[in-house]
């Protein structure tokens, strides 16, 4: 991750009385039905369950389409990606021309999202540089997150987009459509345990591609999507054929100083105490780890209201 964390004043921001349990609490996420919506609606039943608010996930189009909105506190929350945030505030990729201010914020690091290239189990691709002039979904004109997730894959394979065979498409709904009907080879996913699934059974077996571990090609793939790293995958995972390593960011729950301290330090200590509850709706919650709650990025702020609850149960930013 990225070093040296700002952290706001506790002074700097009002408790706000009595009003947290009869407000709306929103909690901006991608497409409905997408993994970023999936991973809003478990943080929204945990907050509701465990802080009484009255929480939902609201779902667009993409995830720099509800950051400002999450700047302006007409949402509570967002769930973004450490590459959009570096983005965000920095004005380029999916915010180039519009960037976000020191009012959006950090609540809590939630999970790190591994995400990869699917092809059929059948066909003879294992790495990305085996699918030069192939049929690629591209594109992601509505979903320009993907598209940087994409350039990352290209890069770390010492490619660009021009070695594919590009099939332009708007989302990832969209290129895992055109890949269950064989119009494309491959396409970018989320790599959730139900997608897979449901992907794996339509196409009678994925395989996952394998990424390049050497350090010049992760250095490539951070300069397309900084904050990201290489996982491994476990063998369990679905389309796993053999020691393979992926990409993967951490989702990071995202706020406003116009949020107020009493739902933030609310709604971060229910995440605390429901992991059990976050597993249900998302296995990838396995990985939630309390005690990284309190994530460093580099010039973006911790609220108040969360620092305060970090500082009560004794976990801490490191330097």
């Amino acid at each position: 991750m990225l070093i040296r964390t700002t952290i706001l004043s506790i002074g700097a921001a009002v408790m706000l009385a009595g009003t947290a349990h009869a407000q709306a609490v929103g909690i901006g996420t991608g497409p409905q039905a997408s993994l970023t919506n999936r991973i809003g609606s478990a943080i929204a039943k945990v907050i509701a369950d465990g802080a009484g608010l009255n929480t939902r996930a609201v779902p667009h189009t993409s995830n720099s389409q509800h950051a400002p909105l999450v700047e302006r506190g007409t949402l509570a929350f967002g769930v973004s990606s450490s590459g959009d945030i570096v983005d965000a505030f920095a004005g380029k990729g999916a915010f180039k021309g519009h960037a976000i201010s020191s009012d959006w914020v950090i609540a809590s690091r939630m999970a790190a999202l591994p995400v990869g290239t699917l092809v059929r189990k059948d066909s003879p691709y294992h790495k990305l540089t085996d699918m030069k002039g192939k049929k690629f979904a591209c594109g992601f004109t509505a979903q320009k997150t993907v598209l940087s997730i994409l350039n990352a894959y290209l890069g770390n394979a010492g490619m660009s987009a021009g070695d594919l065979n590009c099939v332009n498409v708007p989302n990832t709904t969209a290129g895992t459509a055109q890949f269950l009907k064989g119009n494309v080879d491959g396409t970018p996913s989320s790599l959730g345990g139900s997608r897979l699934r449901s992907a794996a059974a339509k196409v009678n077996g994925i395989r996952i591609l394998k990424m390049n571990t050497s350090p010049k090609a992760v250095a490539a793939m951070q300069m397309a999507y900084p904050g990201s790293y290489l996982t491994k995958l476990s063998p369990k995972v679905i389309g796993v054929d053999g020691e393979t390593w992926t990409m993967a960011f951490d989702m990071v729950l995202m706020t406003s100083t116009k949020t107020s301290a009493e739902v933030v330090y609310n709604s971060v200590k229910a995440l605390h105490g429901g992991k059990a509850g976050l597993i249900k709706v998302w296995g990838g919650f396995r990985g939630f780890k309390q005690s990284a709650m309190a994530v460093q990025m580099d010039g973006v702020a911790i609220h108040p209201g969360a620092l305060k609850f970090y500082k009560e149960v004794g976990i801490k930013v490191a330097k």
